[in-house]
């Protein structure tokens, strides 16, 4: 799993630098995690899995009467008010007179939409009427003598059948809901009360009106509303789950408010009433967008403190992440919070003004394990396992902010959907340290599978096929279990044949499968589970159970059906062998069910004459799941839901293939064009059934046979050849970055890669440059921040054979990469390139027009060119590669190119554990048009117009060629490259294990590794020995100086040699330990002062997530002192990025901020002086220094370079290429410079890593205005 840090780091702002994990502390400050509840083993992590009706919903026991069961699907809950409840049946004549009056809803197209598609293939129609009861002509009699007055003006309807027509004084609760009006009364014998807006004339108004309220006002009490409902829904009468319901009477419904004004609920009903007969008119099955909006307010709405349990807590989020609680056909939004005691959900309630509601809380020492979800088709959700063998759901907006959330769990959960949780849980069934049972549950948990979610329910096989004798003969494997090696859909070879040929006709179909449906879907999950879950499935039903001889009645008749149906391939469920939980298999709760045609009345499953009640039933199915054939033949059927025959073509080989959509993932979702089809997509895949997770690739191992245990060995090597590579490192529907899963859709694409321009000036014409896209999700989504810190490149040793060997053909100081978090930007300044803007002999200069269209030109013009009398000099950026290689954000990239080979490399780190490098090409294709050389006419006219078009300006050879990977358990945080002299590079990167690994490129192994801090490494710098003087700081034989920041507040110093072979040593005894940061460390950087001290000291800055940074001055003899601490200032955001510069002979520093704040300072006889500053309107992520230019990288995804005079003057107006790594223009994460000499020609090659896992390779030009034309 991924951690987002930047929001974890940029919320630690109140820790000190004694700080521990949080989720070690209790409110107190004593350590109450980590001491008394050490970490499970695998057989006691299982057991949290196993399921029980009496805690696996515990989160449903606090739940009122009302909830969303009772709503239709996608409605949502907006605000309830204390009411007393008053109706009576319609008069006929108003009624007449309001349907001229009032437009008419109630076609056939307004039916309540289907909740499930999964097994129910018929249309719910409305469920029938209970017949009246016979009542004596005597009563009715007398009655009619006295309403004969009233015969021709009253509808009939019986008030003691139907009491909702006949309400008086009934006090209860009114919700407000996006489709209906719910009365929830308080006596709980009273049905609840629903009144869909499309069985009403028109939206509830204020009784009485102003001119009859003297003649009214006696018979009603003021703050009143009234409406019509032409038929109404009655619920949950004596608070037995039942069938709905439907009064078939007009009747009139009027409330009184006791608290509050009836006019918000008139103001926000009539809102509701009319984009409800909006979303009828577009025939759209989701809601419009201004409901939205609506509701904005109460999802934003922050933690209240006052629900805390203990005032001592210590909030360890600065903002409220919002999320939503799920359980089974329920979402309830809400916001989450973590304290260092708690994590608490606060539902969101009232969309006009907050309500009262409860917020659940957990402990966060009692938190045992975690594994990632899915939202529907969307990985961001996250389940949280507690030492009681409970759980909850937890579904945010944002990848990220599920991230956030596990920073602060406690280090001894286990990862249930990380590789090493699979890993030993596989060792410990091939070793028979765990049950058949545990075994199938854990890789149902790690393969996505919750018992929270009815589309992702755990699946288990059909052990037993005899459900017809008397006693089961264990012995006779042919006729008491069935064959595991095929799918369900493949025991019965007459319909198997059927399927095939089905499939043959499909050959010309772009979505041909074999089975129509699919093994687990939620409409199966509830025909299981009906006695033990029956709102849910009256919920899935539309109000009524499904037809009798369609249910769950009997064991035999159900496997009869899995064998002969063509529509009809379920598996069980883990209930079905649980014998402690059985009452899915009787009706304890007296529901009607009906009867079959038979006239057999449906109550208590009938199990097979082998048991003898439903716990037999069960002890004997999990006897033959553990049984020795099961064993034995178990992993041929985990090969089919888990494994390497769950897709693909080895999954049609095996007549395994379903249809396309129960594959789908979130990169599908994101690749849909509108909306509504990854609605549709989404609605039909968590519906229809989804494939779980690849766990394993090829074929799953058997356990050990004692008899001959040597056959059955499982080695280490041999066990990870079996796991899929891409799961735990990166999930293996992993995410899309592109996709706003805030939004719902998927973020406006910037269909051009605009040119330079500048961002002081808000709106520009096609004269100027820039045009902003029209949508604002630039500044409403977070941004994650990446504290990626560098070192100076130092490249030795020319003439090796390996490709990333040879020396620098000119020396540079650049540290290399960059980050930071989200803020806002303005003016800027102006410089020149010293040495890469000179022009070559192939270039040449072109007209300039008039005036820039953003659609036929990529070199922007100034708009003022008379304020200086300095040639005006522009940037050019020519694109050289763009491409997604990661599947978080990139945390740090590291560029080696030097030397005439022109093939060198890229290394990159990022969030989602991955280190990677690849070879880089800058060498010039064969068919290039010598005449097309000058870089300002190839942009303009190839890369510009391809990018107009969506395409990216790459050539068909790619610069790129992946040649190593690593994978880590953990994300890693920050990269910094080094030469070991002798043509090989070592990565070192920091990870969130708070371990700091040295990475051999050439070795493709880790080299090295140090335990350096007591939370995540988030920043690294390397110093190379400049003297071969000995002294405190330059130990004997070492070559470089490294420096590490961390969460944990400190700053650590290693002594680090790096010797020929890309050896590597770490002194484990840090050189110094500096104490002095004011919060949790973001990023360093430091350089060596070897010519001001020539006993050889260093510079040492940290930037903190509060937003101050500290500088050290290190001597050689062992000496430090901090020579500057910058406090910080409220609101600042964190210090998200600093990098040294000593060009000139000058020691300068370089800040970013997520503020959107960016300046320098100069060190001079020991004091830190400011020197310029500017702000730009979006937070400042990464920023890299060279030769008179500052590079800055914004989480708006923009590239700002700042010309910058006398090493640290912002001089002039800055130039900026938006959406640089994406056309929906992720935040850039890190940055680097470097120089390549090609065919002569010196270019700077740039290279950025975005958020989304992408990174760009382009070369930047200067180019000069001389007299109307352009020049480089």
């Amino acid at each position: 799993m991924t951690i987002s840090w930047f929001q974890s780091s940029s919320v630690m702002s109140s820790t000190n630098s004694s700080s521990h994990h949080p989720a070690e502390f209790s409110a107190s400050g004593h350590n109450s995690s980590t001491k008394s509840h050490p970490k499970l083993s695998i057989a006691e992590a299982v057991k949290t899995l196993h399921p029980s009706s009496k805690n696996r919903h515990a989160v449903e026991a606090e739940q009122t009467r009302f909830s969303q069961l009772l709503l239709e699907h996608g409605e949502k809950h907006l605000q309830d008010w204390a009411v007393i409840a008053y109706s009576s049946p319609a008069k006929e004549q108003d009624m007449k007179h309001n349907s001229t009056a009032a437009p008419n809803h109630n076609n056939s197209n307004n039916k309540r939409p289907t909740k499930s598609l999964g097994v129910i293939h018929h249309h719910a129609a409305q469920p029938q009427q209970p017949p009246p009861k016979r009542r004596s002509h005597k009563t009715s009699k007398s009655k009619t003598n006295n309403n004969n007055s009233n015969t021709n003006n009253t509808s009939t309807v019986d008030a003691e059948v139907y009491p909702s027509t006949a309400m008086n004084k009934i006090e209860g609760r009114l919700h407000l809901c996006s489709r209906s009006i719910v009365f929830e009364p308080t006596d709980p014998s009273r049905g609840i009360v629903r009144c869909p807006f499309r069985k009403m004339d028109q939206a509830p108004t204020e009784y009485p009106p102003v001119s009859d309220a003297v003649s009214l006002g006696e018979r009603f009490e003021s703050m009143c509303i009234e409406f019509r409902a032409q038929r109404h829904v009655v619920m949950k009468e004596h608070a037995a789950p039942a069938p709905f319901t439907t009064v078939p009477a007009p009747v009139e419904f009027r409330f009184t408010f006791l608290h509050s004004s009836p006019q918000p609920f008139c103001d926000l009903c009539q809102k509701l009433f009319t984009l409800w007969s909006q979303q009828q008119n577009s025939a759209s099955q989701h809601e419009v967008p201004e409901l939205d909006e609506l509701l904005q307010p109460m999802l934003e709405r922050p933690f209240d403190s006052s629900h805390l349990v203990d005032v001592r807590e210590r909030p360890l989020t600065s903002t409220s992440l919002q999320a939503s609680l799920l359980t089974p056909l329920q979402r309830k939004s809400g916001c989450v919070t973590v304290t260092t005691e708690r994590i608490y959900f606060q539902p969101a309630a009232g969309a006009l003004t907050p309500t009262d509601t409860k917020a659940m809380h957990w402990r966060v020492p009692k938190v045992v394990a975690t594994a990632c979800r899915y939202n529907g088709l969307r990985d961001c959700a996250l389940e949280l396992y507690f030492r009681d063998a409970t759980s909850v759901l937890l579904a945010f907006e944002r990848k990220r902010d599920r991230e956030q959330l596990l920073r602060f769990l406690p280090r001894h959960a286990w990862s249930f959907t990380d590789r090493e949780f699979l890993y030993q849980v596989v060792k410990a069934w091939h070793a028979k340290q765990i049950s058949n049972y545990d075994y199938l549950l854990a890789l149902n948990t790690a393969a996505g599978r919750s018992f929270h979610d009815l589309s992702r329910y755990p699946v288990f096989p059909w052990v037993i096929k005899d459900f017809e004798s008397a006693k089961l003969d264990w012995n006779d494997i042919d006729k008491t279990f069935r064959d595991l090696s095929k799918p369900v859909g493949a025991l019965n070879p007459e319909r198997l044949q059927y399927f095939k040929t089905r499939l043959e006709g499909m050959q010309d179909m772009d979505d041909s499968f074999l089975y129509g449906t699919h093994y687990s879907t939620p409409g199966y999950v509830l025909y299981f589970l009906v006695r033990s879950m029956p709102e849910q499935m009256l919920c899935l039903q539309n109000g009524k159970f499904d037809a009798p001889d369609r249910m769950f009645y009997s064991m035999n008749h159900c496997f009869n059906c899995v064998q002969s149906n063509h529509a009809d391939v379920k598996e069980l469920l883990p209930e079905f062998y649980n014998p402690d939980d059985y009452d899915f298999l009787i009706n304890a709760r007296g529901l009607q069910l009906g009867a079959t045609q038979t006239g057999e009345r449906v109550d208590d499953v009938m199990l097979p004459p082998w048991a003898k009640s439903a716990r037999d039933f069960l002890r004997k199915s999990r006897k033959a799941l553990e049984s020795e054939h099961c064993t034995k033949m178990l992993p041929k059927w985990i090969d089919l839901i888990f494994g390497s025959k769950s897709r693909g073509d080895a999954a049609k080989e095996a007549d395994n293939l379903f249809h396309s959509c129960c594959y789908l993932g979130d990169l599908d979702l994101a690749a849909m064009k509108t909306e509504h089809d990854r609605f549709q997509a989404e609605l039909q895949a968590t519906e229809f059934g989804l494939v779980p997770d690849q766990l394993f690739v090829t074929e799953h191992p058997s356990q050990v046979d004692p008899s001959n245990p040597a056959a059955s060995t499982l080695d280490e090597a041999a066990l990870e050849s079996v796991i899929n590579p891409a799961f735990g490192t990166s999930r293996s529907l992993a995410g899309s970055r592109d996709y706003d899963s805030a939004s719902g859709t998927k973020a406006e694409a910037w269909e051009l890669l605009d040119p330079p321009s500048d961002p002081s000036i808000p709106n520009q014409t096609s004269s100027g440059a820039l045009v902003r896209p029209e949508h604002n999700d630039l500044h409403s989504r977070p941004n994650a921040m990446t504290t990626a810190t560098t070192t100076f490149l130092q490249q030795q040793n020319a003439g090796s054979n390996n490709p990333f060997g040879g020396s620098s053909s000119r020396p540079h100081n650049l540290p290399l990469s960059g980050s930071g978090d989200t803020g806002d930007g303005g003016p800027a300044g102006r410089g020149a390139f010293s040495s890469f803007g000179a022009a070559d002999n192939g270039s040449k200069s072109i007209q300039a027009t008039p005036s820039y269209d953003s659609a036929t030109s990529v070199s922007p013009r100034h708009h003022h060119p008379a304020e200086s009398i300095q040639t005006p000099t522009e940037w050019d950026m020519k694109l050289l590669e763009r491409r997604q290689i990661h599947g978080d954000a990139v945390s740090g990239c590291e560029l080696v190119l030097a030397g005439e080979e022109q093939t060198q490399l890229l290394a990159t780190t990022s969030l989602d554990g991955g280190l990677m490098a690849h070879t880089v090409s800058l060498a010039p294709q064969a068919t290039e048009d010598p005449t097309r050389r000058g870089f300002t006419g190839t942009l303009s006219r190839f890369s510009y117009m391809s990018m107009s078009r969506g395409q990216a300006a790459t050539s068909p050879q790619s610069k790129l060629t992946e040649f190593r990977r690593h994978s880590a358990r953990d994300p890693l945080a920050c990269l910094v490259l080094t030469s070991d002299g002798a043509g090989g590079q070592v990565a070192f990167a920091g990870g969130h294990d708070d371990v700091v690994l040295a990475y051999g490129i050439n070795s493709s192994c880790a080299v090295a590794s140090v335990y350096s801090h007591r939370d995540a490494v988030t920043g690294l710098d390397l110093i190379p020995r400049m003297s071969t003087s000995n002294s405190a700081l330059w130990l004997e034989k070492a070559t470089h100086v490294m420096v590490s920041g961390s969460w944990d507040a400190t700053v650590k110093v290693w002594s680090v040699t790096v010797a020929k072979g890309e050896t590597v040593s770490v002194n484990r005894e840090p050189l110094a330990e500096l104490y002095d940061a004011d919060s949790s460390i973001v990023c360093v950087s430091a350089v060596s002062v070897q010519h001001l001290e020539p006993n050889g000291g260093a510079v040492v800055a940290a930037g903190c997530a509060d937003g101050s940074f500290c500088v050290w001055n290190l001597h050689g003899d062992g000496v430090t002192t901090v020579i500057h601490n910058e406090p910080a200032k409220r609101g600042s955001g964190p210090c998200s990025v600093l990098k040294w510069s000593t060009e000139g002979g000058k020691i300068n520093l370089f800040t970013g901020f997520s503020t959107g704040k960016v300046a320098s300072l100069t060190l001079e006889g020991g004091v830190l002086r400011k020197e310029s500053a500017l702000s730009f309107g979006v937070a400042v992520n990464a920023l890299v220094y060279s030769e008179g230019i500052l590079l800055v990288g914004c989480a708006d995804g923009g590239l700002r370079l700042i010309p910058v005079s006398n090493g640290t003057k912002f001089d002039g107006k800055p130039s900026l290429w938006p959406a640089v790594n994406n056309r929906n223009s992720p935040g850039i994460s890190s940055i680097n410079v470097t120089y390549a000499q090609v065919e002569g020609r010196m270019m700077c090659i740039c290279c950025t890593g975005a958020e989304d896992g992408s990174v760009a390779l382009f070369e930047l030009k200067r180019v000069v205005r001389t007299s109307g034309f352009l020049s480089s």
